[in-house]
């Protein structure tokens, strides 16, 4: 007789829908399935990611002390109190403990943190972006002027670290370009097959998984035949023209 092999049951993130293994390559990983991962399926979230970022980190830990004061003073800072208490109930059983918070309360500031940044990094891109015109950029290059066209296309690149080794690259302004708008999510899955990667499209901005800065230019200029003088590059806060 047969031997009778039983179907192997396969766990997949309800918020990108692929297996929790690769989950980091969605550009919601940290704002959507780390969290989910954390409140649903602790141990598989310890098994995969606890200690992806321990290797050639320039900052330490955070101790487990340190992370449940962190939680308490961003949810419940009346029981700052409690946490000694809290320590001795629960030693050994620290990651059971914060996975019990995260599913009642929500997720770890430092997740919070991370999405928080990098909505705040697009939004600044969309803000200064209404400043930069093409006669700054003239100025700034010493070109000689040209004609303008009836769309001021300004788009600008930024790379924004989401964690402690991972990054994205955010485009804002391709809504400028004569002919995309309002079509981003075509745009977005165009980046996505060139750089065979998750791309997501967020209000007027186009996230990229990884730091593909340069070669984003390039395929815009290319692809979208924009003038590499309206594309500019975040370099620490400072629009630089992208050619």
């Amino acid at each position: 007789m047969s031997e009778i092999i039983e179907p192997v049951e396969v766990l997949y993130c309800e918020k990108c829908g692929m297996p929790p293994e690769y989950c980091e390559y969605s550009p919601d990983f940290e704002s959507h399935c780390a969290p989910w991962l954390k409140e649903n399926h602790a141990e598989v979230y310890m098994h995969l990611f606890a200690g992806n970022d321990d290797e050639d980190d320039e900052e330490e830990e955070l101790t487990v002390e340190e992370r449940l004061t962190a939680f308490y003073e961003h949810y419940m800072p009346e029981k700052l109190d409690s946490i000694p208490s809290i320590l001795v109930k629960y030693e050994g059983k620290e990651e059971a403990l914060f996975a019990a918070l995260t599913k009642k309360y929500g997720p770890e500031p430092a997740v919070i943190k991370s999405e928080k940044s990098v909505c705040e990094g697009g939004d600044k891109i969309a803000k200064d972006l209404q400043n930069i015109s093409l006669s700054d950029k003239k100025k700034r290059r010493g070109a000689s002027a040209k004609k303008a066209s009836a769309t001021d296309t300004r788009i600008v690149i930024q790379m924004i670290k989401r964690t402690k080794r991972k990054s994205v690259t955010i485009i804002v302004g391709m809504d400028t370009v004569p002919g995309v708008k309002p079509n981003l999510k075509d745009v977005s899955q165009k980046f996505s097959r060139k750089f065979a990667g998750s791309s997501s499209v967020k209000g007027k901005e186009i996230i990229i998984q990884g730091d593909h800065r340069y070669e984003v230019g390039e395929f815009i200029v290319d692809e979208f035949n924009v003038s590499g003088e309206s594309i500019f590059l975040d370099e620490g806060g400072e629009f630089v023209p992208f050619s």
